[in-house]
C-alpha cells in the first residue's frame, strides 16, 4: 500500500518571522478588548463551523477577561450572518467565523449584500479540512478510478449528494465531473446527517462531505471511503488516498476551511492582536480538532487575504464553465 503523505509543514515556525512587527502593532491597542467581544456565527447551532467558534471563544474570554459570545446567524447560504459582520462597526468588537462558501463561492453564484474583499478586514484563516467521497460499502467501485469508469459505463446515472448547493461539497463533485469528463446527477440535502443517512440508506451512489462529519460513518463501517479532496492525503486516514493521486485528476483539490474575519477599516492593530491571540489558541486547540481532520494552519491576515482572492478566482471559473444557478 502506498506510504501516506505527510501532512504540510506547521507554519508556527515560519510565522515566527511575523511576530516582532506585529507585536509593536499590538502595543498601539493594549486595552483591547474593555467590553464583550461578540463572534457571528454564519450557520447554525451544531455545525463545525459552530463547534470550533465555541472552542475559540472559549479561549479568548479565558485569555483577555472578557465574555465572547458566539451568535449563530443562519441563513442564504451564510450570506446574512457576513452581511450582518460587513457592515458592523470597525472597532474589533464583531467578528465573523464563517467558511470558503459565503466568502469565495457564494459571490460567484449570485448577488450578495456585500462585496468580500472589499466589506472585511481578513484576520487569519484557521483551519483546512478535506472533504470525503464516499460511497456505499455494497459499491462495487473500490478505488476513484473505479468509481470513474463505472460513472462512465452507467452514461449519467449515478448521483451524488452533497449538503447545499453551491457549497463546497457540491463543487467538489463538480469538479471531478469536470476534471474526469463524466456525468452525474448533483442531489442536494440540508445538511451533513441527511446526507449520510441518504448513502447508508442505498438513495445515492456516492457523497461529498466534509471529513469531519463524516468519521462516525467510516469508523462504523457505514460507508467506504475513496479519497479525500485535499492535495495530500489526511493523516487521520492515511490509507485512504487524495483524488489528485488518481490519473487525470493530478491538481484535484477542494477543501473546506474555516476563516476569522473583522469588518473592512478595523484598526490593523486590533485585527493583530486578535491575530496573536487566535495563534496561540489554535496551539491549544490542535489536540481536539487535528484527531478529527482538521489541519490549523493559523495564516497571516495578508496570507488569509491572498486565500481568498484565489478561491474567488478559482471557484468562478469553475462555476462559469459548469454553468451552476441557484434555483429561484
Amino acid at each position: 500500500m502506498q506510504r501516506a503523505t505527510r501532512r504540510r509543514p506547521r507554519v508556527w515556525g515560519a510565522l515566527l518571522i511575523a511576530a516582532v512587527p506585529l507585536a509593536a502593532s499590538a502595543a498601539a491597542a493594549p486595552d483591547y478588548p474593555t467590553k464583550p467581544v461578540r463572534i457571528v456565527v454564519s450557520f447554525a447551532p451544531g455545525g463545525g463551523t459552530d463547534i470550533f467558534a465555541r472552542a475559540m471563544a472559549q479561549k479568548f474570554s479565558q485569555a483577555w477577561g472578557q465574555p465572547v459570545i458566539v451568535d449563530n446567524r443562519a441563513g442564504g447560504g451564510g450570506n446574512i450572518g457576513s452581511d450582518l459582520v460587513a457592515k458592523a462597526p470597525p472597532d474589533g468588537y464583531t467578528l465573523l467565523m464563517t467558511t470558503n462558501a459565503p466568502i469565495a463561492i457564494n459571490p460567484n453564484l449570485d448577488k450578495v449584500p456585500y462585496d468580500p474583499m472589499k466589506d472585511f478586514a481578513p484576520v487569519s484563516q484557521l483551519a483546512v479540512l478535506p472533504f470525503l467521497l464516499s460511497v456505499h460499502p455494497s459499491s462495487p467501485a473500490k478505488s476513484v478510478s473505479e468509481l470513474i469508469a463505472l460513472a462512465r459505463a452507467k452514461k449519467g446515472e449515478l448521483n451524488f449528494a452533497h449538503s447545499g448547493f453551491g457549497g463546497g461539497a457540491h463543487l467538489a463533485g463538480e469538479l471531478m465531473k469536470q476534471m474526469a469528463k463524466i456525468q452525474m446527477t448533483a442531489i442536494a440535502y440540508k445538511g451533513g446527517g441527511p446526507v449520510m443517512t441518504a448513502l447508508a440508506g442505498g438513495q445515492v451512489d456516492l457523497i461529498f462531505l466534509s471529513i469531519f462529519t463524516s468519521m462516525p460513518m467510516v469508523q462504523q463501517k457505514r460507508v467506504r471511503p475513496l479519497g479525500v479532496t485535499s492535495l495530500k492525503r489526511s493523516p487521520v486516514l492515511p490509507e485512504v488516498p487524495a483524488i489528485a493521486e488518481t490519473p487525470g485528476l493530478e491538481g484535484f483539490e477542494s477543501d473546506l476551511w474555516y476563516g476569522l474575519l473583522a469588518p473592512a477599516k478595523t484598526p490593523p492593530a486590533i485585527v493583530n492582536k486578535i491575530y496573536q491571540e487566535t495563534q496561540r489558541t489554535l496551539k491549544e486547540l490542535e489536540p481536539q480538532f487535528e484527531p478529527q481532520g482538521a489541519n490549523l494552519v493559523a495564516t497571516s491576515p495578508a496570507v488569509f487575504a491572498k486565500t481568498i482572492k484565489a478561491d474567488l478566482a478559482k471557484w468562478g471559473k469553475l462555476i462559469k464553465s459548469a454553468n451552476l444557478k441557484p434555483d429561484k
